[in-house]
């Protein structure tokens, strides 16, 4: 698990270096994320912002969903609504 963790935070950084106006994660396979993780999914995310991009996270666990939500990153981050965690059946985010 740690290995993979480093990988990917090595490949994140390798991507900061260019200008990318876009990265994807797609997090299906993602239960839960380490300090690592969220430590490169915010580097990530940085670099996209000051490049005037965008982070878009997709198929996010209702867990990862609700960690994401309590960071309250503001700005070019796009988390999609597949499994968000509603009170009510089809309510936006936060509704």
């Amino acid at each position: 698990m740690a290995e993979e963790a480093e990988s990917m935070h090595r490949q994140a950084q390798a991507y900061a270096r260019h200008d990318l106006e876009t990265i994807v994660l797609d997090l299906a396979r993602v239960r839960t994320i380490d300090t690592l993780g969220l430590h490169t999914i915010i580097l990530l995310y940085n670099q996209l912002c000051r490049n005037k991009g965008e982070l878009i996270i997709e198929n996010a666990s209702r867990e990862l969903k609700k960690r994401f939500q309590l960071m309250t990153i503001q700005g070019r981050l796009t988390i999609s609504r597949t499994g968000w965690p509603c009170e009510q059946e089809g309510a936006a985010p936060g509704q």
